[in-house]
C-alpha cells in the first residue's frame, strides 16, 4: 500500500509541476513521510476520524421535517484519510476545518466560511475534517444534538462564535474545534 501511495504521489507532483518538475524517489519519500507525520499529529489530536461522509439519508426526521440539509461547498472536499487525501503541494494553500463531537450525542452544525452557510452532521464522539481553500473566517452558527440510537431531538444552542484568519488561524493550519457537552474548545496544528 505504501508503494501505491508514493506512486499516486509522484504522478500528483509530476502533474502539478509538469513533466521537467517531477520529484526524485527520495524527494517522494520525504512527501509521504510527511503526510503521514501530519495524520499522526491530527490523529493524536482528535478522536476517531469519520471515514464515512454523512449524507441528507442519515440525519434524524426531526432535521429533514424542518428543511435542513447537509451543505458543503462547492470547492470543499471531506477528508476521511488525512496522508490519501491532503496534498503537500497545496498545503499552504488551505484551510483543514476539524469539529470533533465528544457529546455522545450525534451532531449537526451550521456555521459560515467566508459568509457562504454550511450545514453538517457528524457523529458521536468521531471527528469530521473538511478541507477548504483558505479562509479569511469561520463562524458557527448553531448546535444541535440528536440521540444516536433513536434520532430524537435532546439540545441545541445558538453559538455566533467567529474565528478569524490571521487572528485565530492562518493558511495552512488545521483548525479543530471540539465540542464538549460544557464548551467549545479550538487547537490550532499547523501543517505547512
Amino acid at each position: 500500500m505504501r508503494r501505491w501511495r508514493k506512486f499516486l504521489c509522484g504522478l500528483a507532483v509530476c502533474t502539478v509541476f509538469g513533466a521537467g518538475g517531477c520529484p526524485s524517489a527520495d524527494e517522494i519519500e520525504d512527501i509521504v513521510d510527511e503526510l503521514d507525520d501530519i495524520e499522526i499529529e491530527i490523529d493524536q489530536s482528535v478522536n476517531e476520524i469519520q471515514t464515512v461522509a454523512p449524507t441528507n439519508n442519515d440525519l434524524p426526521d426531526v432535521l429533514i421535517d424542518q428543511g435542513d440539509t447537509i451543505v458543503i461547498a462547492d470547492d470543499a472536499t471531506i477528508v476521511t484519510d488525512v496522508s490519501d487525501t491532503l496534498v503537500v503541494a497545496e498545503l499552504p494553500d488551505i484551510t483543514l476545518v476539524g469539529f470533533e463531537n465528544l457529546t455522545g450525542l450525534d451532531a449537526y452544525y451550521t456555521y459560515r466560511v467566508d459568509g457562504e452557510f454550511q450545514g453538517i452532521f457528524v457523529f458521536a464522539d468521531e471527528t469530521l475534517l473538511i478541507e477548504y481553500p483558505c479562509l479569511s473566517d469561520i463562524e458557527i452558527a448553531t448546535e444541535d444534538y440528536f440521540d444516536p440510537f433513536t434520532g430524537e431531538f435532546v439540545d441545541g444552542f445558538d453559538v455566533g462564535e467567529v474565528f478569524f484568519n490571521p487572528d485565530d488561524f492562518i493558511c495552512g493550519d488545521a483548525f479543530i474545534m471540539t465540542f464538549t457537552e460544557d464548551d467549545i474548545f479550538v487547537d490550532v496544528i499547523p501543517l505547512d
